[in-house]
């Protein structure tokens, strides 16, 4: 009896992070060659809880981008450091954080 190869992939091996910007914590997943040489980065929010990021309003980011690309950048968490850092220089971004620090008096969300 002739058995046909396996078509299943061996597992995707990823290495998790903890990164603080600015006083939040986030979770730093990279999985190397997820998509062929594309490799995935996950940033999630872990504390404090609801806190905001200038690159997701939801805390959890998925991004897709080129293996050399995130070995030019020096790694995942460089990556993530210096995309963090990029997009908080908006004034968007500056108004968003501003709020979030000072907090609402009243209670609304």
């Amino acid at each position: 009896m002739v058995r046909s190869p396996s078509n299943k992939r061996p597992p995707r091996k990823s290495a998790t992070v903890r990164l603080v910007w600015r006083g939040i914590t986030c979770r730093v997943r990279h999985t190397p060659q997820y998509f062929g040489d594309s490799d995935h980065v996950e940033i999630e929010v872990v504390s404090p809880k609801g806190a905001p990021l200038p690159i997701t309003t939801t805390g959890f980011r998925s991004h897709f981008l080129a293996a050399d690309e995130l070995g030019a950048a020096g790694g995942p968490v460089a990556y993530v450091t210096n995309w963090l850092d990029r997009a908080a220089m908006s004034k968007d971004w500056s108004k968003t954080e501003f709020a979030w620090r000072q907090g609402d008096l009243f209670g609304r969300k």
